[in-house]
């Protein structure tokens, strides 16, 4: 089942027009435009892009897929700030989530466990662990495409508010919207996941652009003013 899906990830990556593929050299431009430190790591699709937002220092990586439920080339993202330290709280796109619930119940029912195993991905020890939170004002086409879940409603509104959910809507395509997507706030760090094509620049554009209002509104929204200023990557 869970390789059907992937080949299913797999055809709508390929189905996006592939016109934004840029060289390292144009890649190096780019983000040298932005003001963003770029660093080409000798392969096609491995680099890493560098920034701040709200203070908080955040990294943009592209390499080889660390989940198997991501094909081709993998967008990892972090921002580090001094968020809540019982701020559990991710968005995931909604075909990934109903994939990764059913493997999660298979984890758990073959081993007669009545808690998701530790050895699992984060995201999917969440989804055993937590409710998806709703609430009115998420607009209808978010909930169709994305869920939240997390252990605090009160904590989501204010974070995936609508700066979060218009970035993460975007000017995307149903074929985009379906590829897998994971966007995390645990304590301190902020995370995202995302599938896409080696040097591909609207995917790029798209993951900086969330990372950095996502990181933007938890600063604003979820921390004490006290504890707001900027903090420091550890090594990548």
């Amino acid at each position: 089942m869970f390789e059907r899906l992937r080949s299913v990830f797999a055809r709508s990556q390929g189905a996006i027009n592939n016109q934004g593929i840029a060289t390292p050299g144009q890649l190096a431009l780019w983000a040298g435009a932005q003001r963003w430190a770029f660093d080409f790591q000798g392969e096609p699709a491995r680099f890493q892009l560098r920034g701040m937002a709200a203070g908080q220092p955040w990294m943009v990586e592209s390499g080889t897929p660390a989940r198997d439920y991501l094909t081709g080339t993998e967008l990892r993202a972090r921002a580090d700030l001094q968020a809540a330290p019982d701020a559990h709280l991710m968005v995931i796109n909604r075909a990934l989530k109903e994939a990764l619930e059913g493997r999660v119940y298979g984890a758990i029912t073959e081993t007669l466990q009545t808690a998701a195993d530790e050895s699992l991905p984060q995201e999917m020890r969440w989804l055993a662990m937590y409710e998806e939170l709703q609430w009115p004002e998420l607009p209808p086409s978010f909930v169709r495409l994305f869920a939240v879940v997390g252990d605090r409603s009160d904590q989501a509104r204010r974070w995936v508010n609508a700066a979060v959910v218009s970035h993460l809507l975007g000017n995307r395509s149903e074929e985009q919207a379906a590829l897998p997507l994971v966007l995390m706030l645990s304590g301190s760090q902020l995370s995202l996941r995302m599938q896409t094509m080696a040097r591909y620049v609207p995917d790029l554009e798209y993951a900086t652009a969330l990372l950095m209002v996502a990181t933007t509104v938890a600063a604003q929204n979820l921390l004490p003013a006290a504890d707001s200023g900027p903090a420091t990557l550890p090594p990548g």
